[in-house]
């Protein structure tokens, strides 16, 4: 027996997601995805799109979505009043009759069910920030170029995620991060692959931080008084004067002009 709920929190979690990231990258509403870790189906909105969001959101942390909508339909599901339709042998005009209703009430119930799958993917576009566009992660072979901003230009670029599978793995060409502040509270701007991940916060010694993953991090900090743990390799950053910033890929951490004014921007 799997547990639906609880499985998509842990994969979320391992993940290092909140539940408004997982709503950029599915488009589907967090108050659905709420309901689906809670397991509240009375707040779905009905069988047909609570298994279209089940698979889009087992799809996009790497489980295997086939599994948690079996799971659904034997525990919740009811079944289907075409599933018990007795079949009764007649002769003649009456029997060709019931059979040619028996295939349309059939086709009528397969064409709604084609509709009602359509509508699971306009309701979860239409729920989701019409500004806002879908993350597109970059792995790019070619010459990258950084400025003193900090922003990365990259050409021949080819999409790769960066999602960690099941076990944890991450692809060779991606990079873990996660950031923590030494003494006091610390000013951080993160930007993984030209989204930013934590905007200008101030982050406290005390408050768990999650991890991030992503091909290529500029991270600039208030102060020198912060270690980064990459790829679960602790980095503690020499101490200097005023705020500092780094260029992180999986390879290579590399020190880039400090800004002047601290302004998270992408």
């Amino acid at each position: 027996m799997t547990d639906i709920g609880p499985t998509l929190r842990e994969a979320r979690l391992r993940a290092g997601w909140d539940i408004s990231e997982v709503e950029e990258r599915t488009k589907i509403r967090a108050k659905y995805l709420r309901a689906l870790e809670n397991e509240e189906w009375s707040l779905l909105p009905g069988p047909t799109f609570t298994k279209g969001f089940l698979r889009t959101y087992a799809e996009n942390l790497g489980l295997d979505w086939r599994l948690l909508i079996d799971e659904y339909k034997r525990q919740w599901e009811q079944p289907n009043e075409l599933d018990h339709v007795p079949v009764r042998p007649t002769l003649g005009y009456e029997t060709r009759g019931r059979g040619q209703r028996r295939l349309r009430r059939l086709a009528g119930a397969l064409a709604l069910a084609a509709a009602l799958a359509v509508a699971v993917v306009l309701i979860g576009r239409l729920g989701s920030s019409p500004t806002t566009p879908p993350p597109v992660h970059k792995h790019s072979a070619s010459l990258r170029s950084t400025g003193a901003s900090g922003r990365t230009a990259t050409t021949g670029a080819v999409t790769t995620s960066c999602v960690p599978g099941p076990a944890g793995h991450l692809a060779a060409s991606c990079v873990s991060l996660r950031i923590e502040p030494r003494v006091t509270a610390l000013y951080v701007c993160l930007v993984g692959d030209r989204r930013i991940r934590i905007d200008g916060r101030r982050l406290d010694p005390a408050t768990p931080r999650p991890t991030y993953h992503a091909h290529t991090f500029v991270v600039t900090l208030g102060s020198s008084n912060a270690v980064l743990v990459v790829n679960a390799h602790r980095f503690v950053i020499p101490a200097a004067t005023g705020a500092v910033r780094y260029e992180i890929t999986p390879h290579r951490r590399r020190r880039l002009a400090a800004p002047t004014t601290l302004h998270c921007a992408a």
